[in-house]
């Protein structure tokens, strides 16, 4: 019912319609290639090369910032380790789903990492990036388990290390953005829209004084 009020809406005005349509070609939407992300259910730029599934606020603020002194631990895989195995040193990413999993690791850069992980609620999955030997400058918490994937990855942090955790918004993930704040982050939010989807979303980045992002 509610998509057939849009479409009654957009038909009562014909000049929005217009508009609508005429973006398909210019305007905004598709220089970021949202409309591409759109056809393709795949998270792309306007040249479509792949990005991450975020907003576009963030993605246009960790850009410029990413260099490749940079060390990422991915919790979730896809079109986002391609994007940051190619604007920093090394990435590392774990991934539960297994046909996924077997999917991605063929299409990896040289300096990405893919770790298969069963997904257990509070275990191996959420500790993975903290059972490494290695610290990492940015956690990237964009799949399962989110909470406790954050709870974990600060032990997982070098001194300058941030948390980006995606959707942010979402009431189920409250309890990872008190414990970050309880444990001396600030929340840095970016909301808006993100690749192919309308509705709107938040991705936010944790961080302290002192961090590599240059917050």
């Amino acid at each position: 019912m509610s998509k057939f009020r849009a479409f009654a809406t957009l038909i009562a005005k014909p000049k929005r319609l217009l508009s609508l349509l005429s973006h398909g070609h210019k305007g905004y939407l598709n220089s970021i290639g949202w409309f591409k992300a759109f056809d393709n259910q795949q998270a792309v730029d306007g040249e479509g090369l792949p990005i991450p599934w975020v907003t576009y606020s963030f993605i246009d603020f960790i850009k410029p910032r990413l260099t490749k002194d940079l060390t990422i631990f991915e919790y979730g895989s896809g079109n986002s380790t391609l994007f940051y195995a190619k604007n920093v040193r090394k990435v590392v990413s774990v991934e539960h789903d297994e046909a996924w999993y077997q999917k991605i690791v063929k299409e990896k850069a040289e300096n990405a990492e893919m770790i298969f992980c069963k997904l257990d609620t509070d275990g191996e999955y959420s500790k993975k990036a903290s059972s490494l030997p290695e610290k990492f400058d940015i956690i990237i918490v964009d799949g399962r388990d989110r909470v406790n994937c954050c709870k974990y990855g600060v032990d997982a942090l070098t001194e300058q290390g941030v948390i980006v955790l995606d959707d942010s918004e979402r009431e189920s993930y409250n309890q990872a953005r008190i414990f970050l704040t309880q444990q001396g982050f600030k929340e840095l939010s970016f909301s808006g829209i993100s690749p192919g989807l309308f509705y709107e979303k938040a991705t936010s980045v944790f961080y302290k004084p002192a961090n590599c992002l240059a917050i």
